[in-house]
Order: C-alpha cells, then structure tokens, then sequence
C-alpha cells in the first residue's frame, strides 16, 4: 500500500494586511480602547481569517485511489498572538496603539513545545495497534492538536519555521478517531455527541460554516439553533464567555462536523468530531457560491489608509434573523470616499451597490471630522434569500468617477440588479476599484441571515 498527501492548503482573506507589516493601529478614546483596536488590526494584518486548513490523506491499492478522510478546522478571528508590544501616542485628541510582533520566533518555541507534548502521550499508539486503546489516547490530547494548529497557522503567515511537528498528524489522530464512533442516526444525536463534555456557561456558538468558505447554508443556519439549544449560549459574541466554532465538508459519503470550544485568545478548550451520512442531511448544505478565488487573485495595494465596517444589532450581529432591523456603519482613518458592493451567497442570491438613501446615492464621503468616528450607512432589515451575506467597502483618497464604479448593466430604476451573478458583479468592480486614481483601500464583513427559527423535528 503506498500512502501519499493529495493536497495541502491553506486559504486566508484579508485586505488590509502584509505578512511583512506585522502591525495594527488602534485609536480610542482611552488607552484600553486603542489597545483592542490595534491588537484587532493586528490579528486582521496577519491574515487572521482562516477558514480552512484541508489535510486530505489518499491511499492506494492495485492502481485503485480512494480518499478516506478530510480533516476540517474552524478557527475563529481571535487568533493566539505572542505577547505583541504596544506604543502609545496621541493623535488629533485621541488616544493612539500601535500593536508589533516584535519576536515571531515565539511562535517556533510554543509549537515544539506543544510538539513534544503530543508526541511524549501518543508514544504507545500504532496505526495497527489496539483500536481502543488508541481512541483513548488521541482523545485525550485531541485539544493538544486544535492548538497546535491554530499557533501553526499564524506561524505559517508570518513565515516561522525550525519547529517540531507531532509524529501522528493531526488528520491521521483524527481519522483514528471518527473511525471508532458510531455514527449518529440523527442529526439530533449528532448534535448531543459534539456538545457532550461542553458544560460550560455563555458559550457563543458561531454560523456553522461549510469548511473553506465565508457561507452559511440552510444547514448551517439549522444546525447552529440545534447546538445553540444544547449548551448554556447566548446570543452574543461579547456576552460570551467561551466560543463553540464547529465547521463541517463532505468525505466520501459522509459529511465530517468538526467543533471547538475556544476561550481567550483562542485557547482550545474542548473539541469533538462526528462523522454523519450524506443522506441525513436533507436540506442545502454546499455553498452555490465561490466569491474567494476573485477576491484571491486581487492584490490590495500597500497602504496606510484603512476603513472599518461593523454591524450593529439588539441580537447577535453576525446572525441575522428574518425582518430584524439593524444598522450599517463605517469608520476610516482619514477622509475620502468609500462605496459599498453586497454580495448574497444563496443559490439564488442577489449582488448590488448599496444604495444610501432614497435619492440612490451610493458614495459616502468622511470629512475631517469625522475621521476615527463611527458614521451611520442607515437602517436596513433582513429578507430573503438567506444565507451568506458579505458587504465589501472600497475606499478612495480621491473623489471617484461613477463611471468606474458601476458597471454598466448593473442598476435599474430603484438601484437593484437583475440577472447578475454576485460573483460576476464582484469581478466588475475590483476591475474598476483597480482603475481609480489616489490612495485606496478595503474593508469586508460576512454575516449570516436566516428565516426564523426552524421547529425541530
């Protein structure tokens, strides 16, 4: 049998950051609040929103190739950042941080050492040893593993190397793992079986995510209220104390579902693994949409010019409920321009330039005073198609010509579009984002809407 790695990648998505300028900026009121504004720009600088990591095993036999298991990993957006420094300043009345990886060697140090640890339990397992007696222990130090790879994907980014890896990979632990579980006659036990040892109170259980993708399918959205409903969860992220992030894509004829129960800066706490049958799973669960290879083959240009987007919400802002209000808004570091492309992943997803106000206006202009504030885009409110919504903001030093932000076919009458794919729009306007003159930057947030709560059956 001749054993061999199909493929191994790792997909990041930022536009504001270069693994070489290993720093962010924060302005605030106070020092606490520039601080967590630099350490959050710092985290989105490092290419914080991993997605995915595939590992794909392949064996084969007598010329027959079969691939018999993915491993699937969800990290969150707070990634483990190694003791960052942090200088303070003042900037027109506010409080400035800038928060540097000064010693990215750090992250060597803590991976051997996790390493070390993983390879001192695992000594006694063998592929072809006691089935049982290896469950027990790739167990016990599967959360060892969830962090070593969160820590190794930072590391990765900032182009660390000289560290030990486990003499077990973590798909290899893992696949040991899903193979001495039953499978679950129902997505209701599955759900029990990931939750099983998270006792915890206020856990914030993210979008269930398709792994390597932004999009929350009709399954994501159902499955998420199904976890929801078997832990102690809160609907908001800052409400919560601990964080259930669980991701899942299809092996062979099985969907795998991946959990990780994170608190602080993405230290792994507990984490789970089922393996459930194609078949049980009735409604959409793969997303129709790939907007990511566009946005990957962009090249943001360098730049100290940045803009901010958020959310704001009575609920959780990255879970949007059907007819729940909330609104839009935006913050820049100096003034221009900024204009506003959504894109809805559904299969029958919608893409449009957002329109500000009734007079279909579309730029948004930050002026000096402004500058470091959040400003209101307006109220807006949930509709179908549900799913995956992203918005995308593209900022300007210069005043832009309209001309090459809409392109041509895209508006009618009341400022929607009609028979335009979202990633047929999303290619359009970076193509025209390119040809602006100045100083210019982006910004993106996905969240995720859903009809109202499904009764379960």
């Amino acid at each position: 049998m001749k054993k061999f790695i199909l493929f191994l990648f790792i997909f990041f998505i930022s536009y504001n950051g270069y693994s070489a300028d290993l720093q962010g900026v924060g302005y605030g009121s106070t020092m606490d609040e520039a601080k967590q504004e630099a350490l959050s720009d710092l985290s989105a600088s490092i290419k914080v929103q991993v997605f995915s990591k595939h590992e794909q095993t392949t064996y084969k036999t007598n010329d027959k190739v079969k691939s018999d298991y993915t491993r699937f990993t969800k990290l969150s957006t707070n990634v483990p950042l190694l003791n960052p420094s942090i200088y303070y300043s003042r900037e027109k009345g506010k409080q400035k941080a800038v928060a540097k990886i000064d010693n990215p060697a750090l992250y060597s140090e803590k991976l051997t050492d996790i390493a070390e640890k993983i390879n001192d339990i695992t000594k006694d397992v063998r592929p072809d040893g006691d089935k049982a007696l290896n469950y027990r222990i790739l167990k016990s130090v599967q959360n060892l593993y969830d962090e070593y790879e969160s820590y190794k994907l930072v590391a990765d980014v900032l182009g660390v190397t000289g560290y030990i890896e486990p003499n077990i990979s973590s798909a290899e632990a893992l696949k040991m793992i899903v193979e001495m579980q039953e499978t679950p006659p129902s997505l209701e036990v599955a759900a029990e079986v990931l939750t099983k040892e998270m006792n915890e109170k206020n856990i914030y259980v993210a979008p269930v995510m398709y792994a390597g993708r932004q999009d929350v399918t009709e399954f994501g959205s159902f499955f998420k209220d199904m976890l929801s409903a078997k832990v102690n969860s809160v609907k908001v992220e800052e409400d919560g104390k601990n964080k259930l992030s669980c991701t899942y894509g299809l092996s062979g004829a099985d969907y795998i579902i991946t959990c990780s129960l994170i608190t602080g800066v993405s230290k792994v706490l507990k984490s789970s693994v089922v393996k459930v049958p194609k078949e049980l799973i009735t409604m959409n669960a793969v997303p129709k949409t790939d907007a990511s290879s566009i946005l990957n083959s962009y090249t943001p240009p360098k730049t100290d010019y940045k803009i901010w987007i958020k959310i704001s919400t009575d609920g959780d802002p990255s879970f949007l409920r059907e007819n729940e209000p909330f609104t839009l808004l935006v913050k820049a570091n100096k003034p221009g321009y900024i204009y506003f492309l959504t894109l809805n992943n559904a299969p029958e997803g919608e893409a449009n330039i957002l329109p500000l106000g009734w007079n279909n206006q579309f730029i948004k202009y930050i002026d000096e005073s402004h500058v470091n504030k959040w400003v209101s885009l307006g109220q807006f409110r949930v509709g179908p198609p549900f799913g995956s919504e992203t918005l995308y903001a593209f900022g300007l030093e210069r005043e832009p010509q309209p001309e090459y932000i809409v392109p041509e076919y895209t508006l009618n009458k009341i400022g929607y579009l009609r028979n335009v794919r979202p990633e047929v729009l999303l290619q359009d306007v970076l193509y025209l984002f390119k040809r602006q003159q100045g100083d210019k930057t982006m910004a993106q947030i996905t969240y995720s809407t859903a009809p109202n709560r499904k009764k379960m059956q």
